[in-house]
């Protein structure tokens, strides 16, 4: 990312991946009452590992529930927020057996209550969408920067659709915290000519993936001038050479004067402005009155094959 950012000579990138993990985890941490229930799933579950007789006192209740013989998960790796969300997605899958297991066992462990059971479940219905979006992203083969301006909004969609069926106070302030970050980190992002610039030229989405029409519509006024610049600067055909005509000498002590030479040179200058423009509304226009590509297609495999039509691009 780091040597990306150099190349196109972009002072800061965004590493989407890396700040889903900052913003998941600080608003984990802000949320109360979410990091005592971390806090007993990691206990309960260190017992499970490190006890044999625990161990095997759970496998032998999931044989008895008719359940196959299912391995907890306790490893939280910081860099990693969803390591949190799958260790709790696990214990709670297993709860039944757990506590099951747990009733002949000698320990004086706390248990998770019903209501903890309750507030996890919901937690991690308002948590899904982003642990989608991580699984997605760490399997990204492809070019990855134009999915990011989309992809926040539709986190955004869907945490706000979340919030609006989920009634549990922990999960709608975890709800809210997420909802807080996430603006604090990533307002900028539509307005960045990096991302809003690969998410518009991004045949899947071009300007759908943008919460705001106004930063839409900045971004096509960009993509303009942009495509007017490489225009001007693109260089022409040469004139055949026409056989000289020949002109009759100056008197010796004659001057030669182009009176209108600033004039037509301004002039000249303007006409080329003018059409370089005017084409390149024609192009973006042409290019965005397209109907998108399905999501799984390849954006590049794409420009390869429709370059030619585009005689900017």
């Amino acid at each position: 990312m780091i040597a990306e950012a150099n190349i196109l000579r972009v002072r800061h990138a965004v590493c989407l991946a890396h700040a889903l993990n900052l913003i998941v985890k600080k608003a984990m941490d802000a949320t109360r009452g979410l990091d005592n229930i971390r806090s007993k799933t990691r206990r309960l579950i260190t017992y499970f590992k490190s006890s044999t007789t625990a161990k095997e006192k759970l496998q032998q209740i999931q044989v008895q529930m008719g359940r196959p013989v299912t391995k907890l998960i306790i490893e939280e790796v910081d860099t990693r927020w969803n390591s949190t969300y799958e260790m709790l997605q696990r214990f709670y899958e297993q709860r039944d057996a757990a506590a099951a297991a747990l009733t002949t066992l000698p320990t004086d462990l706390d248990l998770l209550t019903a209501n903890d059971f309750e507030c996890a479940s919901e937690c991690m219905k308002i948590l899904s969408p982003f642990h989608a979006a991580t699984v997605e992203l760490s399997h990204e083969k492809r070019v990855s920067g134009s999915k990011i301006i989309p992809l926040v909004k539709m986190l955004k969609h869907a945490l706000s659709e979340l919030m609006a069926q989920n009634s549990n106070k922990m999960a709608k302030h975890l709800g809210i915290n997420l909802n807080r970050i996430m603006n604090d980190k990533l307002s900028g992002i539509e307005t960045t000519s990096i991302f809003s610039l690969s998410s518009l030229l991004d045949p899947r989405y071009k300007t759908l993936g943008f919460q705001s029409p106004s930063n839409a519509e900045s971004a096509v006024h960009r993509l303009k001038s942009e495509c007017a610049a490489l225009l001007r600067n693109a260089p022409t055909e040469e004139d055949p050479p026409s056989t000289p005509t020949a002109q009759p000498e100056p008197a010796a002590s004659s001057q030669v004067i182009d009176l209108w030479k600033l004039l037509d040179r301004d002039a000249e200058e303007a006409r080329v402005s003018r059409n370089a423009t005017a084409d390149a509304i024609v192009e973006v226009q042409h290019y965005l009155s397209a109907p998108p590509l399905e999501r799984s297609q390849d954006p590049l495999v794409y420009w390869t094959t429709n370059k030619a039509l585009y005689f900017i691009f």
